[in-house]
């Protein structure tokens, strides 16, 4: 039985009339900002582009194979975990599996994870080497990462630490922890503070791939009667009842949303779950209003993904791997949790790229397949699929030291525009990655109610 929530053909958006809010964009951040919206009485669309929801949180099932887009984990202690369980998502899945390695001029080393690894590893050289990396590791927690948002991890790292083989240790797990590649630019608070959270709480795997997380999502936004409009792109944003100078103010009573198919709906509230190019776009004519997101988005966070399904694994006994003279990643996600079926394994394989390189996606490729054959030899016989993703956004920006850390990201409620919100991993004031999404989904939706409490359906 279909779901009178989810429309396909706009053709009934257009007996809806006005809405209390529009969403554009149906990944983590609009699915949410929607469910918490809609619970409190008003009426909300979502609309979007693709004729799936869920964004790049969506997996794709091949053969009893889950891929997600490249490796996802879960934060214990993030924002999202709070969320999902505040709005009764449910979801399974297991801490990554062990032991991790570090690759370093091809040979595998064990990742040291405690204070007795630490002294007993050979990735770091010397008693002296092992005993800085203890007192900074202890010495983590008690970091101010408010005092040096504006500070860039290679900064950080110059002025902290003394031996080169303990600097490396750390950009690589600071590398793993945020998906990103740039410490020259990256701001140093908001690196080591999702390092700090790693370290103290984990992460996990999902069973089912995040897709698990959508359509738990979707079931709690049909739920609050939530309509979601899908296949149909946004084309225009037309503001109604501007002032006579034609200023985004509080005149702006409704926005006007026309789609790809020439229908329309009407909202006194909009949000916007997408990228900052897309804000822009949509906004192109009037640079007053959204201008400022070009340089929250100038530097996404990017990566290279080889994503491999095997009919078996070859070397259970190396699960996780990570490069520490090159910015490489394996995890075998299908030994944590359910993505594969029985025997086989699915593996994530990922470079990150730094923002200020061009594309070499034959290059990074190969250095991927180069680091199955050191981790998993034999791997090539054993494909049933193989999947490259060359430049997979993992982020819509990255968080810098010169744009102010993570309180320098852009708000979710627009300036100039009393009703115009953007929310998603780029914007807001907590959290990275998927963290950001939610926690800019509900900061928005706690905007959006306060600012506004006598909508459309309050009103009727």
């Amino acid at each position: 039985m279909s779901n009178p929530n989810l429309i396909n053909n706009t053709s009934e958006v257009r007996h809806r009339g006005e809405e209390d809010v529009v969403v554009i964009g149906s990944g983590i951040a609009g699915l949410t900002a929607a469910i918490y919206v809609a619970r409190s009485g008003r009426s909300v669309t979502i609309t979007e582009q693709s004729s799936d929801v869920g964004g790049r949180a969506r997996t794709a099932i091949d053969n009893g194979y889950y891929f997600n887009q490249g490796p996802r984990a879960l934060y214990l202690s993030g924002a999202g975990v709070k969320i999902l369980n505040e709005i009764e998502v449910k979801y399974s899945g297991k801490a990554p599996p062990t032991p991790a390695y570090a690759i370093k001029q091809g040979k595998k080393y064990p990742l040291p994870t405690n204070l007795s690894s630490l002294i007993t590893t050979k990735l770091l050289k010397g008693l002296s080497s092992r005993v800085e990396a203890i007192r900074t590791f202890a010495a983590l927690k008690k970091i101010k990462f408010s005092e040096i948002e504006q500070v860039s991890l290679q900064e950080w790292l110059d002025k902290k630490i003394r031996h080169r083989d303990v600097a490396d240790l750390l950009k690589l797990l600071c590398r793993v922890a945020t998906y990103a590649n740039d410490p020259e630019i990256q701001s140093a608070g908001s690196a080591l503070s999702q390092l700090q959270m790693a370290i103290e709480s984990g992460v996990i795997y999902l069973d089912g791939g995040w897709q698990t997380l959508v359509k738990g999502l979707v079931a709690k936004a049909q739920e609050a009667k939530v309509t979601i409009v899908k296949g149909k792109r946004v084309v225009e944003v037309v503001p109604q009842g501007s002032d006579n100078n034609n200023n985004l103010t509080s005149s702006v009573s409704r926005w006007k949303i026309r789609l790809s198919d020439d229908s329309s709906v009407t909202a006194s509230v909009l949000i916007m779950a997408i990228s900052p190019r897309g804000a822009y776009e949509l906004f192109r004519t009037r640079p007053d209003i959204m201008s400022y997101v070009i340089d929250a988005g100038k530097s996404p966070v990017r990566a290279a993904c080889l994503d491999v399904a095997l009919s078996t694994l070859p070397n259970r006994s190396v699960p996780v791997a990570f490069g520490i003279d090159s910015p490489l990643y394996l995890s075998v996600h299908s030994e944590s949790a359910k993505l594969a079926p029985k025997g086989g394994a699915l593996i994530h394989v990922l470079k990150y790229l730094k923002s200020s390189i061009d594309l070499d996606p034959k290059s990074d490729e190969s250095d991927l397949e180069l680091l199955l054959d050191i981790v998993q030899p034999g791997w090539r016989t054993l494909v049933v699929k193989r999947r490259f993703l060359p430049n997979m956004i993992v982020s819509n920006a990255l968080v810098t030291a010169e744009g102010g850390g993570i309180p320098g990201r852009p708000d979710t409620r627009v300036p100039n525009a009393d009703n115009l919100y953007i929310v998603g991993d780029w914007v807001g004031v907590e959290g990275l990655l998927a963290d950001a999404s939610f926690a800019s989904a509900k900061r928005a939706a706690n905007q959006i109610l306060e600012t506004h409490p006598r909508l459309v359906s309050s009103i009727a």
